[in-house]
């Protein structure tokens, strides 16, 4: 499975240097300048203020001191810890076409944008969500924070399993119930759903003040419509419903068309509202997807 690619060392060689590309939230402290400032607290030198009674000590400028004979404190500018979480779809349909391993795609993706949001120590954990006996279910690790922890990841990606219908907006209820701070939701699903599904579920994490990227993955054949002419009997592994269709030139040309279609919609959505879009089209992909693609579209820089 390619998922395994994205924990072997020559892989993650090539992830070294990458950042996310988050919009912190900062800090603030009272005074003319509020936006993103925090007296004491950082390691980027902002400013000087006036010393006040009650002022940490600590941030003295003592060489103000000697030289102008004043009493004045720094001040820095603050970062905030992330939190990080990869919402990975693991529904049916992510596991097909079988040969295309869409889902390895979609894992890949997933451990590797967790391996470099650890590299800068942000909290990073990984969601997997689906249908299970009738109900949205999550399954998740804990948070990590550190790239030492990273290969403790694994047996969590390779035990992950599709099965069942897609549940975006379930999924992300269920997320949100948990009441953590806002912070950065990177969705990994084909989006093989009716536009209101995931129109609603990305618009209630924006509502919870998430910074929202997506990854929208799909197979070579899925995305191309490259099957081969003939008579098929499909069944859809989420509903079991069983269609008889003759795929020639002209269904392949419209296989196409729906799926340029489903890409364009879902893109000006993230769009319009800000969300960053990503498509990763095709396994083979794997690497171009997360060294050009990726800084190209602001999802590392």
């Amino acid at each position: 499975m390619l998922a395994k690619r994205a924990f072997e060392p020559e892989f993650l060689k090539r992830l070294d240097g990458l950042i996310l590309g988050i919009k912190r939230a900062r800090t603030a402290r009272i005074g003319p300048r509020t936006l993103g400032r925090v007296q004491g607290i950082g390691i980027e030198l902002e400013n000087f203020k006036d010393y006040v009674e009650g002022d940490d000590l600590r941030f003295l400028d003592w060489n103000a001191v000697g030289r102008l004979d004043e009493l004045f404190i720094k001040t820095f500018r603050a970062e905030r810890e992330i939190e990080i979480t990869i919402l990975i779809d693991t529904s049916a349909s992510m596991a097909l076409p079988a040969k295309d391993d869409k889902f390895g795609l979609a894992l890949a993706l997933g451990a590797a944008l967790a391996y470099v949001g650890m590299s800068e120590n942000d909290a990073v954990r990984l969601v997997a969500f689906g249908i299970r006996n009738g109900k949205t279910a999550l399954t998740q690790t804990p948070f990590h924070r550190r790239r030492e922890a990273y290969l403790g990841l694994l047996p969590f990606v390779l035990g992950l399993k599709c099965a069942g219908a897609t549940s975006l907006n379930g999924a992300v209820e269920q997320l949100l119930l948990g009441r953590r701070q806002p912070g950065m939701v990177v969705l990994i699903s084909d989006f093989l759903v009716a536009a209101g599904e995931y129109e609603t579920a990305l618009t209630k994490l924006l509502s919870a003040h998430n910074e929202v990227k997506v990854l929208h993955v799909m197979g070579e054949r899925e995305s191309t419509g490259a099957l081969a002419p003939g008579f098929y009997r499909m069944r859809d592994c989420e509903t079991g419903q069983i269609r008889e269709i003759v795929l020639g030139p002209q269904a392949a040309a419209a296989c196409r068309t729906k799926v340029e279609h489903i890409v364009r919609r879902l893109r000006e959505f993230c769009t319009a509202r800000s969300i960053t879009y990503a498509g990763a089209f095709g396994a083979a992909n794997l690497e171009r997807i997360i060294t050009d693609e990726f800084p190209r579209l602001g999802v590392v820089r």
